[in-house]
């Protein structure tokens, strides 16, 4: 990209490529002393300015399909259900409709029009190759325990977030440092066959050292979501097919090598394998929100209640113990259902088919440079459809690049560029 381009790149692409940087410290900003989330300003800045840009809805605009109506269905349902449940003005329910509803959606909704030129795009790819660099540079390191050279510097407290001790970066959060780890490693491999020189080097070096990152989180629905989704990417590609078995094989040998080089990390993989609190966790809130949905099948507890109503719900097990009750339902599906209803699980359910699940229907690329994305996309979809069956998923980046790389591989589907809209108005004229 020559430097002209550079300076010609719009400023909201630049906004939302920000967004997309700034987002690793989200929920974390006032331990770097800056008083407001700056993912929060420039996603924020970069809609205003994209809605103020009149030639880049003409080069391309929206095609409304029914996955919009079911995000708009399910937005709206959520909103009043905080409204009427007191959860909409706390920090915690607003924030978890802005991070887990709106912004993904939103991101999906405005991918098309903001990385419609493939130099956009290519800025994107860029931008996840150096944060897959910084985020796996930052596990190896936090694997070693050389905390002196992690930066944040609060990444090394074990006060601050959740599961100290596993590779979590900036997220304090060891599953979000895996699916973020993982959405970069697809990136990364794309970038190897896009890039060239310099950047051909580093993407290689980034797709090593960010599956290591997975790895290093400890997170078991991130490794079976990574080996899934690369699965899943090459089979649905057909000119990445026959790699598959050199794939997989190659993957294994880097595990292997990883575990016996890396000190103490074979050790903590195995005691993480066989870890069964987490699963008890599991069971004990999904029972609960079963309860739920059959006392209140329409309406739920409300949108972010179940943390204060779980003790109502929790039961003692014949067979396993109750070991944690203020945590969220360990199901992204179950827990819309109980705090939204049945209606809300439905809604939810219709976005993901709707939405990045469609990215496995083939598609219509006129463009051949989106088959790529479109591997990137099934492979992150993967990740993320995985740990919604195992985890609350609260994490704002993982959540956001799910819907963002959807957005970008179904392009063709949810927009359309002025050269289309002119052709249609022709065949419709002389009909």
């Amino acid at each position: 990209m020559t430097t002209s381009s550079w300076r010609s790149t719009p400023a909201y692409v630049w906004c939302f490529l920000a967004t997309i940087v700034f987002n690793i410290f989200s929920g974390h900003w006032d331990r770097l002393g800056v008083p407001l989330g700056l993912d929060r300003i420039s996603f924020f800045g970069g809609v205003l300015l994209l809605a103020l840009d009149p030639w880049a809805w003409k080069r391309r605009s929206l095609v409304l399909r029914p996955v919009h109506g079911a995000m708009f269905g399910l937005l709206a349902l959520a909103t009043i259900s905080a409204a009427g449940h007191g959860t909409l003005l706390n920090s915690y329910g607003l924030f978890a409709l802005l991070d887990r509803l709106l912004v993904p959606f939103v991101m999906f909704c405005l991918a098309p029009i903001v990385f419609a030129k493939a130099e956009h795009r290519a800025l994107l790819l860029k931008t996840l190759v150096v944060l897959g660099l910084y985020l796996g540079v930052t596990a190896v390191l936090e694997t070693l325990k050389l905390w002196s050279l992690v930066f944040p510097s609060y990444i090394g407290d074990p006060s601050v977030g959740i599961q100290f001790g596993r590779a979590r970066g900036p997220f304090a959060a060891s599953e979000a440092m895996g699916m973020a780890c993982a959405a970069c490693f697809f990136a990364a491999a794309l970038a190897v066959t896009r890039f060239r020189g310099t950047w051909r080097v580093v993407s290689a070096a980034v797709v090593v050292l960010s599956a290591g990152g997975v790895l290093m989180s400890l997170t078991r629905s991130v490794w079976v979501g990574l080996v899934l989704g690369s699965v899943i990417a090459m089979v649905m590609t057909p000119a990445l097919r026959r790699y598959i078995p050199v794939a997989l094989a190659g993957g294994a040998a880097a595990v292997a090598i990883a575990l016996a080089v890396v000190p103490g990390l074979q050790a903590s993989v195995t005691e993480r394998a066989g870890t069964s609190r987490s699963v008890l966790d599991r069971y004990n809130t999904n029972d609960a929100a079963l309860r739920i949905v059959e006392q209140e099948p329409l309406t739920g507890v409300g949108w972010m209640k179940f943390l204060d109503v779980s003790e109502d719900w929790v039961r003692q097990a014949d067979t396993y113990g109750i070991t944690n009750v203020k945590i969220e339902v360990h199901n992204v599906f179950l827990s819309r259902a109980a705090e939204l209803g049945l209606p809300g699980a439905a809604l939810f359910v219709a976005c993901i088919i709707l939405g990045p699940a469609r990215v496995l229907l083939p598609q219509n690329y006129r463009d051949a440079e989106l088959v790529g994305w479109r591997a990137v996309s099934l492979g992150m979809t993967a990740v993320w459809g995985v740990t919604l069956m195992l985890s609350p998923v609260p994490y704002p980046l993982p959540n956001t690049l799910t819907w963002l790389l959807a957005g970008v591989a179904l392009i063709p589907y949810v927009s359309s560029s002025r050269q289309e809209r002119l052709a249609l108005e022709g065949v419709a004229s002389q009909r």
